[in-house]
C-alpha cells in the first residue's frame, strides 16, 4: 500500500514503481489518502499492477466501485500506461506526459519521489502561493505547458 505521508522512496522494484505512478494519477486534484485507499482496494495486494489493469474487465466500473472519481478518464490513463512499455526507472517527464491523462505535475511528482537528485518541481497551489508571496506573478492553479516550465525554473 502507498503511504501518502511517506511517498518518497528510491530503488523501488518495477511493480512498486507501477503502483506509485498509478497513485500519482489518482492523486491528481484529489486527496492523497483517498487516492491511496482507492488504489489499495483496486489492487487487493496484486503483485503486478499493470498486469491487473490489463486483465480487468470493464476497468472504469471497477475503478468506480473502488472509489475512484472520474473513473472513465482514469481507466483510460491506467490502460494506456499499462500498454506503454515505459521503463519507469528511466522514463522522462516528457515520456510520461505523452500518456493521455498525465500532466506536468503528475509526471514530475512521480519522478521526484522515485529518483534521487531529480531536478523537477511539483507545482501545487501551496508552491504557487509561496511564489506569489515572494512577488512572482503566478496563476492560482497549476499551469500546463510552457507556463509550467517557466514557473518550475523560477522555483528551482
Amino acid at each position: 500500500m502507498i503511504d501518502p505521508v511517506n511517498i518518497t522512496k528510491f530503488n523501488q522494484t518495477h511493480s512498486e514503481l507501477e503502483e506509485v505512478l498509478l497513485f500519482w494519477v489518482l492523486a491528481a486534484g484529489k486527496n492523497a489518502t483517498t487516492a491511496s485507499r482507492s488504489l489499495e482496494k483496486f489492487l487487493k495486494e496484486h503483485k503486478n499492477p499493470f498486469k491487473k489493469i490489463l486483465e480487468t474487465v470493464n476497468l472504469a466500473n471497477k475503478l468506480k466501485s473502488c472509489g475512484v472519481g472520474c473513473s472513465s478518464a482514469k481507466s483510460k490513463t491506467f490502460y494506456n500506461l499499462a500498454k506503454s512499455k515505459l521503463n519507469l526507472k528511466t522514463c522522462t517527464v516528457d515520456d510520461l506526459e505523452s500518456i493521455w491523462g498525465i500532466g506536468p505535475k503528475t509526471a514530475r511528482c512521480f519522478v521526484i519521489h522515485s529518483r534521487e537528485n531529480a531536478r523537477h518541481a511539483g507545482l501545487d497551489v501551496h508552491v504557487l502561493h509561496y511564489l506569489k508571496d515572494l512577488g512572482y506573478t503566478v496563476p492560482k492553479q497549476t499551469p500546463s505547458g510552457k507556463k509550467y516550465k517557466e514557473i518550475e525554473s523560477i522555483f528551482l
